[in-house]
C-alpha cells in the first residue's frame, strides 16, 4: 500500500509528550495540523456507503462500488498513488457501536498490517500496510479525519488518535 512520493507516517504524528516519534500503535497522536480546516465532529445520522464514497471523491480520489449485498460493499480506489486500486471493504451496520466492534473484530481476524476507520455505522476495512504507509496514507487523504483511524497489532488493535472520534 506505499504511495510514492507521500511523507513517511512519522510526519504526520507525534508521541502523546508532544514530540517528533515513529509510527507506534499505543504510542502516537496525529499531529493537530492533519485535520486542520476539517471537520471531526461526530456523526450522528445513519450514513450509506455513497457517503464514504463521496468523501473519496472529494478527496480526488476516483472510487468504482461494486454492491456484494446490502450491508457490504467494496470499493476499489484507483489514483491514490499506488501501483494497483486499493480496496476498502465497507459494512454497513445499525449503529455507531456495532460498526466499531465490527471494524475491531474485522482487523483481529485479519492481523498485523491491516487496518480501517469507521464513522457512526459505517466500518471500513482497509487494505494491507505497514503502519508507516497506513498512517502516511490515511493521513494524506484524510481519512483519519473522516473516521476513527484504528490499525490491528498482534492481537489487538489501536486507534490513532487526533483526528476524527466518537464516543
Amino acid at each position: 500500500m506505499h504511495v510514492a512520493g507521500t511523507p513517511q507516517g512519522k510526519t504526520y504524528v507525534q508521541g502523546f509528550d508532544g514530540e517528533q516519534h515513529a509510527v507506534v500503535p499505543g504510542e502516537v497522536r496525529l499531529l493537530p495540523s492533519v485535520c486542520k480546516d476539517v471537520d471531526v465532529a461526530q456523526e450522528h445520522r445513519t450514513l450509506s456507503a455513497d457517503d464514504f464514497v463521496k468523501f473519496l471523491r472529494q478527496q480526488g480520489l476516483a472510487a468504482k462500488v461494486t454492491r456484494a449485498r446490502g450491508d457490504l460493499v467494496y470499493v476499489d480506489v484507483a489514483n491514490a498513488g499506488t501501483k494497483s486500486p486499493l480496496r476498502f471493504r465497507v459494512a454497513i451496520l445499525d449503529s455507531p457501536g456495532a460498526a466499531g466492534r465490527d471494524l475491531h473484530i474485522a482487523l483481529l481476524q485479519h492481523g498485523e498490517g491491516r487496518w480501517g476507520v469507521h464513522r457512526a455505522n459505517l466500518a471500513v476495512l482497509g487494505p494491507e500496510g505497514s503502519d508507516d504507509d497506513i498512517v502516511a496514507f490515511a493521513a494524506r487523504t484524510k481519512l483519519a479525519c473522516w473516521g476513527v483511524l484504528t490499525i490491528s497489532g498482534l492481537d489487538d488493535t489501536y486507534v490513532i488518535p487526533g483526528g476524527y472520534a466518537e464516543l
